[in-house]
């Protein structure tokens, strides 16, 4: 069975109209969340970094719920594989 170290995720967020900078604050606050970018129409990219599957499938959760997010969309996933160190 192989192990894997890392889930990456690229995610675009809508915020609600005039919130993306409390948006952008509440995903900062976030543990292994990044906001690369945002426009003015409240778009944000975003990458989520996770160590296991499930922690992914609870922070993308969260992301949807934050008050001032419309959608999160996860537009690109990548895990990375445990590697042996021998």
């Amino acid at each position: 069975m192989v192990n894997f170290k890392m889930h990456i995720s690229g995610v675009i967020i809508h915020a609600r109209p005039g919130r993306a900078t409390q948006a952008q604050e509440q995903l900062a606050a976030i543990s292994g969340v990044e906001v690369h970018s945002s426009d003015i129409e409240g778009k944000l990219i975003v990458t989520l970094e996770k160590e296991d599957e499930q922690a992914t499938v609870d922070a993308f959760g969260l992301l949807n719920e934050l008050p001032d997010v419309l959608a999160a969309t996860m537009v690109y996933h990548h895990f990375e594989p445990e590697t042996d160190s021998k």
